[in-house]
């Protein structure tokens, strides 16, 4: 029988992410849900899955973000009930805000926009392998939250890139982008390429054809694993 997975998006792309695609290839029920445009959010009876998205949109915006509430909410009856979870990005922060952690921007002004590479944190079957070079595109991140299992740090100016709870995983950083992805974000993110800690277009380009199909092959072995696909 096909797993029901229900995906939180948070922003329109100029075509499936590589998560959704591989999803899907493995025959799995990927329903994608846009309540940042008004649809309903998903019931968690009969979902085998839970993935939370990244998105432009902030946490620290929430009290003005009833959606975001009230996606919130259904990631606090997914972690009771024990469904399979995987937050990217914003999703992390807002589990991250979920479990009384602070999310909020560097006090520098840094961002974390381009390539690099995290570190694995001790952790008894740690799904993140050390060195993985990954893809951040952050303008907020999250203090440690409380009785979680960290799992990755990175230098720059969030240390916090990967944790465990329970049956949810988050990370920071983005290992779902696609090219034609990673050309849209070049282009909506274009004023912000002279902050610290963003690395030029070109050098983006060239980091993604050399460390993308690694990070993909994890990325899709991940799912496999964390839904049980395979």
């Amino acid at each position: 029988m096909a797993r029901t997975i229900h995906i939180l998006e948070h922003m329109d792309l100029p075509g499936p992410d590589a998560g959704l695609s591989h999803l899907r290839a493995r025959g799995a029920h990927a329903q994608v849900h846009h309540a940042w445009k008004g649809e309903a959010l998903p019931a968690l009876e009969g979902a085998d899955g839970l993935i939370v998205m990244g998105g432009p949109q902030m946490v620290t915006d929430i009290a003005d973000l009833p959606w975001m509430q009230a996606e919130i909410e259904l990631m606090r009856q997914a972690l009771a009930r024990g469904v399979p979870m995987l937050c990217i990005c914003l999703g992390a922060q807002m589990l991250a805000h979920a479990l009384g952690a602070a999310v909020g921007p560097d006090p520098d002004g840094r961002i974390a926009w381009g390539y690099h590479p995290v570190r694995a944190l001790p952790a008894a079957d740690n799904p993140i392998p050390d060195g993985l070079t990954v893809l951040s595109g952050n303008f907020q991140g999250f203090s440690r939250p409380a009785g979680v299992e960290m799992l990755a740090t990175a230098e720059g100016p969030w240390a916090n890139q990967a944790f465990r709870t329970g049956r949810a995983l988050a990370t920071q950083f983005h290992p779902e982008v696609t090219f034609p992805i990673l050309q849209d974000w070049q282009s909506h993110l274009a004023p912000h390429v002279h902050k610290p800690g963003a690395t030029s277009v070109e050098r983006q380009d060239a980091d993604f054809a050399r460390h993308d199909p690694a990070l993909k092959d994890w990325y899709r072995g991940l799912l496999d694993r964390w839904f049980a696909l395979a």
